[in-house]
């Protein structure tokens, strides 16, 4: 259900950004309520408060970004309130995120290692991705997983490039399963 959410409200603000041609303006503003919601943990439970009710929030939501945000953006939140939807704003602004993301090929990938890499090896992975993706940008997301033993494990959106030891050893093992000696 919140995937559902997520995605009808998320559409609906990105379309309307894509729409009056504020793409950037409407994701800079959706990044700052992110950071916003983030850095005060206590402030969605309080919006969400079932006594609370919905001129108080918006009241709140006033005091807190108007001013700040743009009329599409303040009206968004209002929708929100109304709909009783306050409480999937974080999935909401995710799901715009990465629909802006997919609209400005800007490509998220997560890169895992058993060792860190050198600035050298980042640049031959990401010029590497560059080449093989339709992606225009790349934001890169450098991790280190241990269990690996070696190799790499690169993670594209919904894609996964596995070319660790740990699969390859998986790999041979399930094989060596299958195998029957007489």
């Amino acid at each position: 259900m919140a995937k559902l959410v997520s995605k009808v409200y998320g559409d609906a603000l990105f379309s309307l950004a894509v729409e009056e041609n504020k793409l950037d303006e409407i994701w800079e503003e959706v990044r700052a309520m992110r950071r916003a919601i983030s850095e005060n943990p206590e402030f969605l439970p309080v919006l969400c408060h079932p006594e609370m009710d919905q001129d108080k929030k918006m009241s709140i939501l006033e005091d807190v970004f108007g001013g700040k945000m743009s009329e599409e953006s303040m009206g968004f939140l209002a929708v929100l309130v109304r709909k009783g939807r306050l409480g999937e704003i974080l999935a909401v602004l995710d799901y715009f995120d990465e629909q802006a993301k997919e609209y400005k090929k800007i490509g998220v990938v997560e890169v895992s290692t058993p060792i860190p890499l050198t600035d050298a090896q980042k640049g031959q992975i990401e010029n590497r991705l560059m080449q093989v993706s339709e992606y225009e940008t790349l934001e890169m997301q450098y991790r280190l997983d241990e269990s690996l033993l070696g190799g790499m494990v690169i993670r594209i959106g919904n894609r996964v490039l596995d070319n660790s030891i740990r699969s390859k050893m998986e790999t041979m093992s399930r094989q060596l399963f299958k195998v029957k000696l007489s």
